[in-house]
């Protein structure tokens, strides 16, 4: 937020490791300066686009511009991760593989990428170096194309993206080059895909014997070395995802997200320990999210509303609360103030004006602090991969590009 908007909630005592005390012109929004993804929100199969945030950090994964052509190994040409002996992901990051569906979007980002080479290649693009710069460019800016044009007008609505895209960010404004990762939106407004994650899934319509894999997102009960379950961490013939169960592919398969609201789908009261990252309780996830308001010390729903200077709940509105007899339904954790404000004020299908807020600016502002995104380097830049309408570009042809379409996998 901007200098001193959350003055009236300073941090007190000694600061945390990882979440230190508010520092001159970066008061407004506290800093976790380890820049850590959003752990739990890797549950979410519907909402990829966390992978901003370092899901997919191709500067890790590909660690020279040479191994460009040996990533595209027998596990993504199956669209799924390689893996090592024991059946540990070969992937940067440990929870791009907590369950099947991320697991698949981390594949498909590698086939997207190993398919840029080959078309770089075909086009006479043929040193080294260049071929990994200009893969890497495109297959970044095309990505962040459908977060800033597809995914955040989803969640957070167009008036709210134009705004900021068009008038700049109130509260969230970093240098370039110097962004972080503020708290509110780490541990609160970002996690407002939680309510939206079904018990289970489709995984796919034909992998199970060539009936449609269906399973719980996590059940503590599945076992064996193809679980029943969704859960990432192995290999068998069925754990794939058909991915017109997520996207719209025009063939009528595709099922809708379940709305925001402040309910939470039973499996996650009973997490995995493997999709932990400290592989430790508690394993009930909304304990685990409010744990983090307490010991971060982050500012009321209410407190962010009078901040952004908009209409906050009333008390009525959260009347749910006031048989707790703290206080909450006037001074209520921002995760939930935003899950309810969304159920309220949006019916459920976007976030409201605390939570799109917090959510836009900070993607936005992201996207125009980092010096090598297009909307920094170049904002009049429009894709340049084969789409199905010229200039534009959506999650369905990135897909279609990786060749993990249903047409491709023959699903």
């Amino acid at each position: 937020m901007a200098e001193g908007a959350l003055r009236g909630h300073p941090v007190t005592g000694p600061a945390r490791e990882g979440h230190p005390r508010l520092r001159g012109r970066l008061r407004g929004f506290r800093r976790d300066e380890r820049g850590t993804a959003l752990v739990e929100f890797a549950l979410i199969a519907p909402l990829l686009f966390l992978l901003l945030f370092g899901i997919i950090d191709f500067g890790r994964a590909l660690d020279y511009y040479n191994q460009v052509t040996q990533l595209a190994g027998q596990g993504a040409r199956a669209a799924a991760v390689n893996r090592m002996a024991d059946g540990t992901a070969i992937v940067g990051d440990p929870r791009n593989d907590e369950h099947i569906v991320i697991a698949g979007m981390q594949a498909a980002f590698l086939k997207f990428h190993n398919n840029v080479v080959d078309l770089l290649r075909a086009g006479g693009t043929t040193e080294g170096p260049e071929v990994y710069s200009q893969a890497r460019r495109l297959t970044t800016w095309h990505y962040q194309w459908l977060i800033l044009h597809e995914f955040l007008p989803l969640f957070v609505g167009q008036s709210m993206v134009n705004s900021i895209v068009g008038r700049g960010q109130r509260f969230y404004r970093p240098r370039k080059g110097e962004a972080f990762i503020p708290v509110e939106f780490q541990a609160a407004a970002y996690r407002f895909g939680h309510s939206m994650v079904r018990p289970s899934y489709r995984a796919n319509l034909a992998g199970d014997d060539g009936k449609p894999f269906f399973g719980m997102i996590f059940d503590p009960n599945a076992s064996g070395s193809d679980p029943d379950d969704l859960r990432g961490g192995f290999r068998a013939p069925r754990r794939f995802v058909g991915w017109q169960t997520f996207f719209d592919f025009g063939d009528g398969q595709v099922k809708p997200n379940k709305r925001i609201d402040t309910r939470i789908s039973t499996p996650l009261f009973d997490l995995p320990l493997g999709a932990i990252a400290n592989h430790a309780p508690p394993v009930v996830l909304p304990v685990r999210t409010l744990l983090r308001h307490v010991t971060w010390e982050l500012p009321s729903g209410q407190a962010i509303a009078r901040h952004m200077d908009v209409s906050a709940l009333s008390p009525a509105d959260l009347d749910e609360l006031h048989g707790y007899g703290l206080g909450l339904e006037r001074s209520t954790p921002l995760w939930y103030y935003v899950l309810k404000e969304a159920e309220l004020v949006e019916d459920g299908l976007r976030l409201g004006p605390v939570g799109g807020r917090l959510v836009g600016e900070v993607v936005v502002g992201l996207l125009r602090s980092d010096p090598a995104a297009y909307l920094a380097y170049d904002r009049d830049w429009r894709p340049t991969l084969p789409s199905r309408s010229k200039g534009d570009f959506d999650m369905v042809d990135f897909l279609t590009f990786a060749g993990v379409d249903p047409k491709s996998r023959g699903q």
